[in-house]
């Protein structure tokens, strides 16, 4: 199968390599994007985290609260500019306060949202969409990222952490919000990780080590530890808190808790991110 300029174009956007290699693994892999990304893994050229081959969409990220729990919406528009204005940002805000009452229900408000929506295309001019939502019950703890307005961002963090006895985990929601904002966790452990995922890293792993030459006795050594490495990168509890680095996630909990006799520990999370 003969490789496209764009299918080139498309690799190198998502896997950070050069021209040449991207249209050799395209080759090698009958023009597939996916298989031809992981190619590239295994040959040690792309970078783990596979980006997007199409340009991140504008829009916002908008987060609101009442007393039966929190709503996360994403909607997007055309430009950065539209994503700045005031009937932009009323209308996001509407949107995510009919999220907010339905609860766990979005599917019975998706009429009405698409006709809130189509009216006000024809006001700012400019096409929007409405990608996804979610709600997260009880008392939550949430932070927004490149603020453009009141619980308005580019990155939207919502923490379920609890404590028994009960403490005042404010400060602790708040920086852990921040931590997921910035570091992207995949999942809350590892036993919730996709297990293809999984299974995926470590084939690639594999095929990097005897890349190198390695022997099998001494890949399934090395897979453990590179394993390990990869949990520690996407994986919530095992990730290094960015404030301090010295400790995991996992570690910040025990040590919050044993200091006020409280055992701590987060139920769910959930990350929006604009574009992704």
């Amino acid at each position: 199968m003969s490789v496209t300029a764009k299918q080139v174009q498309d690799l190198r956007k998502m896997s950070g390599a050069g021209m040449m290699d991207c249209k050799a693994a395209l080759a090698e892999n009958n023009a597939d994007l996916d298989l031809a990304f992981q190619w590239l893994r295994e040959k040690g050229i792309a970078k783990a985290q596979k980006k997007s081959t199409r340009e991140a969409n504008e829009g916002l990220v908008s987060i609101m609260s009442n007393t039966i729990g929190t709503a996360v919406v994403e909607i997007n528009s055309e430009t950065d500019f539209v994503s700045r204005n005031k009937d932009f940002h009323a209308l996001v805000k509407k949107i995510t306060k009919i999220v907010l009452d339905a609860e766990d229900d979005a599917e019975s408000v998706k009429d009405e949202i698409s006709s809130i929506i189509n009216d006000a295309i024809g006001v700012i001019g400019e096409n929007i969409v409405f990608k996804r939502s979610s709600f997260m019950k009880g008392k939550t703890y949430n932070y927004i990222h490149n603020s453009l307005g009141d619980n308005l961002g580019k990155i939207g963090v919502l923490l379920d952490i609890k404590s028994d006895p009960e403490i005042d985990l404010t400060s602790l929601g708040k920086n852990i919000c921040m931590h997921i904002a910035a570091t992207g966790p995949k999942s809350l452990d590892e036993s919730s990780l996709d297990p293809d995922a999984i299974e995926t890293e470590k084939n690639i792993i594999k095929e990097q080590l005897k890349e190198s030459g390695k022997p099998d006795d001494i890949v399934e050594k090395m897979l453990s530890g590179k394993m390990n490495k990869f949990f520690e990168e996407v994986v919530l509890l095992n990730q290094k808190y960015v404030i301090d680095p010295g400790v995991t996630i996992a570690k910040l909990l025990e040590e919050n808790g044993n200091a006020n006799s409280s055992k701590i520990s987060i139920n769910s999370f959930i990350r929006y991110e604009l574009g992704q």
